[in-house]
């Protein structure tokens, strides 16, 4: 019974001992500069949460480009349009020529269907930024399929290739083009390629254009002789930019 006794009252030391040790040492708050990597981790996993609640606590003293980006990035990822089109016309009238502030820009207009202005903008990203931003050249060779200038589409979406792989929105593009240029077996290696991402299902911005797409390639498949050629510019429109 003393045995244990005595091994109840070291144990309860023991954690009154740590208790005592760790409050000993204040939490230390986080840095805005902090806050704001945090933020751009959560948003790259897809946390939109955890990556608003960073940029709510970033002092307005570090209201700067990097904050701007951020935040209008994140109320583009929650496919709150009217939010982000507020942050990111607020953080252009900071930061004028800021390449990432105006892609942002043009997407959110492409969302709204406002095309012509859209690829304006986007060239003015093109036209700032520094290096070249994938994301960039590939909505400029969207907005050139839009217009239907086949060449202009391949040559950005050959720029988008030397600056990194294609993401899916790439791949999207490509699909596009080489099916306008009637290059269909490219196509299927695209398609099922596209088929890989988890993200490409009902919901996806993009979900609709895919769809009609697969529909050109399945037809060409069925029936090559009567299909020449595999699409037109059309399927562009089911997407929201």
């Amino acid at each position: 019974m003393l045995k244990c006794k005595l091994l109840w009252v070291l144990s309860w030391l023991w954690l009154s001992a740590c208790s005592h040790h760790t409050s000993s040492f204040p939490v230390v708050p986080l840095t805005d500069s902090k806050r704001l990597s945090l933020a751009q981790a959560h948003l790259l996993l897809g946390q939109w949460s955890l990556a608003k609640e960073q940029l709510e606590n970033v002092s307005t003293g570090a209201h700067g480009r990097e904050y701007w980006r951020l935040l209008s990035l994140y109320w583009l990822s929650v496919e709150d349009i009217e939010s982000a089109l507020k942050v990111s016309k607020m953080g252009l009238s900071y930061y004028p020529n800021d390449g990432f502030l105006l892609n942002n820009y043009g997407v959110i207009l492409g969302t709204k269907k406002e095309w012509v202005k859209a690829c304006s903008i986007f060239q003015q990203a093109n036209d700032f930024s520094f290096p070249k931003r994938q994301s960039v050249q590939i909505n400029l060779s969207r907005c050139a399929l839009r217009q239907e200038d086949v060449k202009k589409a391949e040559k950005h979406l050959d720029q988008a290739k030397e600056i990194a792989e294609l993401p899916v929105i790439g791949l999207l593009t490509e699909l596009n083009l080489v099916l306008i240029q009637g290059n269909n077996d490219k196509a299927r290696i695209i398609f099922n390629n596209i088929q890989t991402f988890e993200n490409v299902a009902l919901g996806w911005a993009h979900f609709d254009e895919f769809k009609c797409l697969s529909k050109y390639i399945h037809r060409h498949e069925d029936d090559a002789a009567k299909y020449s050629y595999a699409s037109d510019f059309t399927c562009l429109n089911g997407s929201r930019y």
